[in-house]
């Protein structure tokens, strides 16, 4: 039972992020991308970078990087997704909320299945 909340949550995590950029789907196309939002950029290597972007330029992404003004070519970017984390603590509460509800409520019936039994079974 502890993996599948580890599953679930692991799931749950990574459903909440929504992709801005794809080189493969909107090539050259970064209107979506917003100074002043952080976002998890890629390069075509795989590298990772946590960006808080400052401007847009014609050719390159500028931005912050553990306080470092850092500038990323547009033609080396793979890929940009934007984390919701918000949406990821509201969805993983209502679902542990859920979950916890659910195994009150079938605990208590069985619970009261086991008195009605005895009821009727005369102990």
């Amino acid at each position: 039972m502890r993996y599948f909340f580890y599953f679930l949550i692991l799931l749950i995590s990574a459903s909440c992020v929504s992709t801005k950029y794809s080189v493969y789907t909107n090539q050259e196309n970064f209107d979506n991308i917003q100074a002043g939002t952080r976002y998890t950029v890629y390069d075509k290597s795989d590298r990772k970078f946590f960006v808080d972007v400052t401007s847009v330029e014609k050719d390159s992404i500028i931005g912050t990087r553990k306080n470092q003004r850092i500038a990323i070519a547009k033609k080396d970017i793979k890929e940009i997704d934007k984390n919701k984390t918000g949406a990821t603590v509201i969805l993983i509460g209502g679902t542990v909320g859920l979950l916890v509800t659910a195994y009150i409520i079938a605990d208590t019936m069985r619970a009261l299945g086991e008195g009605f039994g005895r009821v009727i079974g005369g102990q």
